[in-house]
């Protein structure tokens, strides 16, 4: 038996299970017309426990930051995708791909296209994922009126990879400790602590892993935004070129600017905090 703490949408909800312990339960209809306190009668397709206390935590966070019809529909993707491949995913999805896919939104309704320049490679690298994110932006975008371009589907299929791999993007324990090393060279070039259990850290560790994994294969990136972001964000960029030099001396490899740039935008996400 499942009591309703709220509905996300119409197929997803949080609840309390006989142990009184909270859960996100997603089954077709669920959540229709439900409200805190109501017993869920209908037919339960999947339930998730959240284990890590991390985890937990940057959940609860999401669901005071994040609309609940973004985690609600991410709920039904991270559904979706371990019933297509008929495996688990790492349950860090339940806080990557709901953030992500708000990240998404925020870019398009500000006027920012952010163009995945690898995405050709990701659909064949990944061709399962990538089938499976194309499917989550066609659910995203008709359910959500909004219109997220295909380039988005290769970075839910990244992150749909890394889950099913528990395998961080294949990111190694070498550029595990690079990624900490820049972590506290930004906070010291930013003049403050990122607080390891935000949303801001877990956003620049990504975007970190993913960049070194592109430098290291020598994948070429282009970002459109480069001059804009070098004139807007000044301060970001020079943080950002010091950065690159840290990776390119720990990979022996260049850093091209359009990498920079891109990193530049996760580092004025975090000056417009200060």
């Amino acid at each position: 038996m499942f009591t309703v703490v709220k509905a996300l949408n119409n197929n997803v909800v949080m609840a309390y299970d006989e142990k009184n312990v909270e859960c996100i339960v997603v089954g077709k209809g669920i959540g229709f017309s439900k409200k805190s306190g109501d017993i869920l009668n209908e037919k339960i397709e999947k339930v998730y426990y959240l284990q890590e206390k991390a985890n937990v935590v940057k959940f609860s966070e999401l669901l005071n930051n994040i609309r609940d019809d973004i985690i609600g529909i991410s709920e039904e993707l991270i559904a979706y995708a371990e019933n297509m491949k008929g495996k688990k995913l790492n349950e860090h999805i339940h806080i990557a791909l709901p953030d992500h896919i708000a990240f998404a939104i925020e870019r398009i309704k500000g006027g920012i296209d952010i163009k995945n320049p690898f995405n050709q490679e990701i659909s064949a690298l990944y061709k399962d994922d990538y089938k499976i994110a194309l499917r989550a932006i066609d659910l995203i975008n008709d359910r959500l009126n909004i219109r997220l371009p295909e380039d988005e589907a290769g970075f839910i299929a990244l992150h749909l990879h890394a889950a099913f791999e528990n395998s961080g993007v294949s990111v190694t324990m070498k550029n595990t400790r690079l990624v900490s090393e820049l972590v506290k060279n930004i906070e010291d070039m930013i003049g403050r602590k990122i607080e390891t259990d935000s949303i801001d850290y877990l956003r620049l560790i990504t975007h970190l892993k993913f960049a070194i994994d592109r430098i290291e294969r020598g994948m070429p990136i282009s970002n459109e935004l480069l001059v804009p972001i070098k004139r807007k964000f000044k301060k970001a960029y020079k943080i950002a070129t010091n950065v690159a030099k840290l990776i390119g001396n720990s990979l022996d490899k260049d850093v091209p600017e359009d990498e920079i740039g891109y990193l530049a935008i996760h580092i004025q996400r975090l000056i417009n905090e200060e």
